[in-house]
């Protein structure tokens, strides 16, 4: 017997076709989810990986140029540093910000920035509060080639004690 197409298989789509259209086409499997799980994020919320309030990000220093001589300040603490005919001279100028006389350590590096860096300690013995000691060096005399006009120059240390 050959199938029948007639009036019950159109009304059959269009029950269908009823059906689909009022209850919609959502997937019950996968509701939306509930809002009140998982609350927004808002500005007061802290990540876990926040560094704590006591942390403070270490000083940067600033470069800065007095004519030919390079200035170098980080904290209470200035290095300046001008090329001449025998080296570099390297002068380094620490204030005592506490308020009882420190000793104060200060290691300095000097070099061209790609294969020649030479490093000094200066030490300053018994510095009274609020005062600044100065001590001068020449860097480089020894360095065979040409010494840099503009000198890479890094406080590696500045520790008190």
């Amino acid at each position: 017997m050959p199938p029948r197409s007639g009036p019950r298989a159109a009304s059959l789509g269009a029950a269908l076709l009823v059906t689909v259209l009022l209850t919609g086409c959502s997937n019950s499997e996968n509701p939306p989810p509930d809002s009140s799980l998982n609350p927004p994020a808002t500005q007061n919320s802290t990540p876990s990986t926040s560094a704590s309030p006591e942390a403070s990000p270490e000083p940067s220093p600033v470069i800065s140029y007095l004519g030919k001589t390079k200035i170098v300040t980080l904290g209470n603490t200035e290095i300046r540093a001008t090329r001449n005919e025998i080296g570099i001279n390297v002068a380094c100028n620490v204030t005592n910000t506490a308020d009882q006389t420190r000793n104060i350590k200060v290691t300095v590096s000097v070099g061209n920035g790609k294969d020649w860096v030479t490093t000094n300690n200066f030490d300053f013995q018994q510095v009274p509060a609020g005062q600044t000691a100065s001590e001068t060096a020449v860097m480089g005399a020894s360095f065979e080639g040409d010494l840099p006009d503009d000198p890479k120059i890094f406080i590696d240390s500045d520790i008190s004690y």
